[in-house]
């Protein structure tokens, strides 16, 4: 794996961290893979270690790219500049696609709470939309009084169409994987009005409520945990795997292709060792 971080121009608090897989006929796999932009929670005043890099890690062990976007904090955030930012992070994949071994046509964003309203805006609303939006508990509708501050960081624009993402829903929207629980009444009811949103405009959507867990449970194991055991939850868990075979089911499986055992051989000769094999299988290798 190949980790960098690469700075937002002008504005150094701002930064996208690429956990990048190694691609190569080596490892059997030479094509590009899906990647995912994760947008950690945090109520727009902060970002939630837990849904950061743990999460990232989990996809990368799927054989997914991770990145992890920093995005703007507090009043940094006036006129919605988080979503420039994501514009200029999935700009920053499709232009290093073929380097990265990143298939441009599978860029999703992944987003957590507050998160979750970045990645969806940069489904419905962005200048580079992603293919899809995977969406845990998410905060997507900021018109009720008890979203004054967002309102506030934003810039007071009750009438922004980010303010209210339920009624930017249309028949051209990206295909979401959205999940919550039902104890979770901080996002419960913006869930299902999302759901029926994307049943309005007949477009594809999974839809994961489950029974208990808190708000903010990230992976919902210990790996995310950051030592409170609340937020464990086995049933939950289950969320990132299911994320995961709803991405291949709607993007397709990852291409794979067989390759012989000569690269064994040619790493040999680079270093000037000769095995004393029989002609059989010295044979035997040679036709691998």
């Amino acid at each position: 794996m190949q980790c960098k971080r690469i700075p937002f121009p002008e504005k150094p608090k701002v930064f996208l961290d690429c956990y990048l897989l190694d691609s190569g006929l080596r490892l059997g796999q030479d094509t590009a893979r899906p990647a995912v932009v994760i947008c950690p929670g945090g109520g727009y005043v902060y970002l939630s270690p837990r849904e950061a890099e743990p999460v990232a890690l989990a996809y990368a062990a799927k054989g997914i790219h991770a990145f992890v976007l920093n995005y703007s904090l507090g009043r940094d955030t006036a006129g919605f500049a988080p979503l420039k930012e994501l514009d200029w992070a999935i700009s920053l994949l499709r232009e290093h696609a073929a380097e990265w071994h990143i298939d441009p046509q599978k860029i999703l964003t992944c987003g957590f709470s507050a998160g979750g309203h970045l990645a969806l805006s940069g489904g419905l609303l962005g200048q580079e939309r992603p293919n899809g939006v995977i969406l845990g508990y998410p905060a997507t509708d900021f018109i009720g009084p008890e979203s004054a501050l967002m309102r506030t960081l934003f810039g007071g624009e009750d009438d922004a169409p980010w303010m209210n993402l339920q009624a930017q829903v249309t028949p051209d929207s990206p295909p979401v994987f959205l999940f919550t629980t039902w104890e979770d009444t901080m996002t419960r009811r913006m869930s299902l009005e999302l759901a029926t949103a994307y049943e309005r405009c007949n477009v594809p959507m999974e839809c994961h409520i489950f029974g208990s867990g808190p708000h903010g449970y990230s992976l919902a194991n210990a790996a995310s945990a950051d030592g409170s055991s609340q937020v464990i939850n086995p049933h939950v868990e289950k969320w990132l795997d299911l994320s995961v075979e709803w991405l291949f089911s709607v993007f397709g499986e990852p291409e794979f292709r067989d390759y012989s055992t000569s690269h064994i051989m040619e790493a040999m000769q680079e270093l000037g060792i000769e095995l004393p094999v029989s002609s059989d299988a010295q044979q035997a290798m040679n036709n691998a």
